[in-house]
C-alpha cells in the first residue's frame, strides 16, 4: 500500500521498578535551613547525606542492572530523564537485537525508549522505521528514530502509545514483526507541470465508488463519502515521469468541478513507497494548500476497483493564480523491508499518582466529563463527536502560585469516546497541581 503525506504515522517495554521522584538535594537544603535549637544541625547533615548517599546508590543499582539506561539518558532532557523508568528487557531474532530500555506512563499514555542494533550485518541505519509493531494496550501510535550510532549499528527509538485505559500495573506484551530502512527521500520535486497549460484541457473521468477505495485523506474526503460516487480521472491517459524517481508517474492531471486533479500511479517494490505534492510561491516558500486524496485500482477493463495502485490528489485552488504557484513534490522510498520476531513482556507503573476530577462541559458536539493530571500532563475524557476546530485551552495552576500553559498533542476517538492529551514540557509533579483551568473555567482537584 502506497501512502500519503496524512497517512505517514507516527508505533515497548516497561517494568515494575520504579526511578525515585524524590528530590535529595533540595531536601537536604531545606533540613539545614530549619532553625531549631534543639537539632543538632551537623548529625541532621550526617543524617541527610546519609540519606543522599543512600538514594543515589539506588539509582545506581538499578542502571547498573540496565547497562543501556546509562547510554540513553544523555539522548533524554534532563526533566524526562527524571522519570524514566529502568528497563532492560532484550530480545533477538533473525541478527538483530531489540532492547526496551526506559519508559514513563501515566494511566492512559506510555512513552517507551527501546533499541535496534544490527549484529551481522547493515540493516539498521539511521532510516530506521518500524512498520508492523504492536502494543497490547493503546490505540493510537507513533514511532521516531531519536538517534543513531554508526559504530554499532545502533537506532534508539522513542514510541508513544495513545488511547490506553488504566496502563498502571498491567502486563503488556510489545512485539516487532517487520520495519524499514535504506530510505531514499527526494524532495523538492520539480514536476515541470505548468498548471496554466491544463486550464482548458477537457479531462476524461470515470466514476468511482466511494464504498470500494482503499484509502484516503483530506478535507474533501468526508463529502466525497457522503456522495456514494464521485469522478475522477481516466486512468493512465499521461505517463509524466518526475527526476530521479522510478517507483511512481503521474498517469493523468486535469480539473474536474473546478478543481485540480492529479492522477498516480505506483509502480515500485517498496513496500512503502509514499509522497505528496505541494506548491511553493515564486521564492520557493511552501503554500498552506493542502491536497485530500483518494486511493484505489483500475481493472483490465478500466474500471475502478478497491484494491491498486493509484492515488488520487485533490486541490481547491479557488482564489488561487495559477501563474503565480508552482507544483512541488516529496517522494521517499525504502529500499529494504526486514521481517523477523521481536517481543517482550512487562508492567507499567507510573512514577507520581493521578489526580482527577468529574466534570461537566458541553462543547456542542460532545461533552467532557473527567480530567486527568499525571507527570506527563492532562487528559480529559469524554463522550459525543470530537470538532477538532474546537480544542480547549488549558492551563495548570500549581499550589506555589506558579501556572504551566500546555497544548494539545494527540486527540483519540473510538465508538464515541474521547480523549484528549495534553503534554507538558517538562515533567508535572501531580502533588503539587492544585486546579485545571480549561476555557477560562476553574476546576478544582482532589
Amino acid at each position: 500500500m502506497k501512502y500519503d503525506h496524512d497517512e505517514q504515522i507516527i508505533k515497548a517495554r516497561l517494568s515494575t521498578i520504579r526511578t525515585p521522584e524524590y528530590d535529595i538535594y533540595a531536601e537536604v537544603n531545606k533540613k539545614l535551613k530549619q532553625n531549631s535549637p534543639i537539632i543538632n544541625k551537623k548529625k541532621l547533615l550526617r543524617i541527610a547525606m546519609v540519606t543522599c548517599i543512600c538514594l543515589v546508590l539506588s539509582v545506581g543499582v538499578l542502571a547498573a542492572t540496565v547497562p543501556s539506561f546509562n547510554k540513553i539518558l544523555p539522548i533524554v532532557s534532563p526533566e524526562i530523564a527524571s522519570i524514566l523508568q529502568p528497563i532492560g528487557m532484550i530480545s533477538e531474532d533473525n541478527g538483530i537485537k531489540m532492547e526496551v530500555v526506559a519508559a514513563y506512563n501515566d494511566a492512559e499514555m506510555a512513552v517507551i525508549y527501546l533499541t535496534m542494533q544490527d549484529l551481522t550485518g547493515g540493516r539498521i541505519d539511521e532510516s530506521l522505521d518500524l512498520y508492523n509493531y504492536t502494543l497490547s494496550e493503546g490505540a493510537l501510535f507513533n514511532s521516531q528514530i531519536i538517534d543513531y550510532d554508526e559504530e554499532t549499528k545502533t537506532a534508539t527509538l522513542r514510541i508513544q502509545a495513545n488511547g490506553g485505559e488504566k496502563m498502571n500495573g498491567k502486563k503488556l506484551s510489545f512485539a516487532v514483526k517487520s520495519f524499514l530502512s535504506g530510505s531514499l527521500v527526494f524532495d523538492e520535486v520539480e514536476t515541470g507541470i505548468n498548471l496554466t497549460d491544463i486550464e482548458d484541457v477537457s479531462s476524461q473521468t470515470m466514476p468511482l465508488n466511494m464504498e470500494h477505495v482503499s484509502g484516503g485523506s483530506g478535507t474533501m474526503f468526508d463529502s466525497w463519502e457522503e456522495q456514494g460516487t464521485i469522478q475522477v480521472l481516466k486512468g493512465d491517459e499521461m505517463n509524466i515521469s518526475l527526476p530521479q524517481i522510478d517507483f511512481m508517474h503521474i498517469s493523468n492531471i486535469g480539473y474536474i468541478d473546478n478543481k485540480l486533479h492529479i492522477q498516480t500511479k505506483w509502480v515500485g517494490d517498496g513496500i512503502d513507497d509514499h509522497g505528496y505534492f505541494y506548491f511553493t510561491d515564486a521564492e520557493d516558500n511552501a503554500l498552506d494548500i493542502y491536497p485530500s486524496t483518494v486511493h484505489f485500482g483500475i481493472d483490465e477493463l478500466g474500471n475502478t476497483k478497491d484494491r491498486g495502485d493509484y492515488i488520487e490528489y485533490v486541490f481547491d485552488l479557488e482564489g488561487i493564480d495559477p501563474k503565480e504557484v508552482f507544483l512541488r513534490g516529496y517522494f521517499e522510498s525504502n529500499g529494504r523491508y526486514t521481517e523477523g520476531d521481536w517481543k517482550t513482556k512487562f508492567k507499567l507503573q507510573s512514577v507520581s499518582p493521578e489526580k482527577e476530577a468529574e466534570c461537566n462541559f458541553d462543547f456542542g458536539t460532545w461533552e467532557l466529563d473527567r480530567i486527568q493530571v499525571s507527570q506527563i500532563g492532562v487528559t480529559l475524557l469524554g463522550i459525543g463527536q470530537y470538532d477538532e476546530m474546537s480544542n480547549p485551552q488549558i492551563q495548570v495552576n500549581m499550589t506555589d502560585g506558579t501556572t504551566q500553559d500546555i497544548e494539545l498533542s494527540t486527540s483519540f476517538s473510538q465508538n464515541e469516546k474521547i480523549s484528549l492529551k495534553y503534554l507538558s514540557n517538562v515533567p508535572l509533579d501531580s502533588t503539587m497541581v492544585e486546579s485545571v483551568n480549561l476555557n477560562g473555567k476553574l476546576i478544582e482537584l482532589d
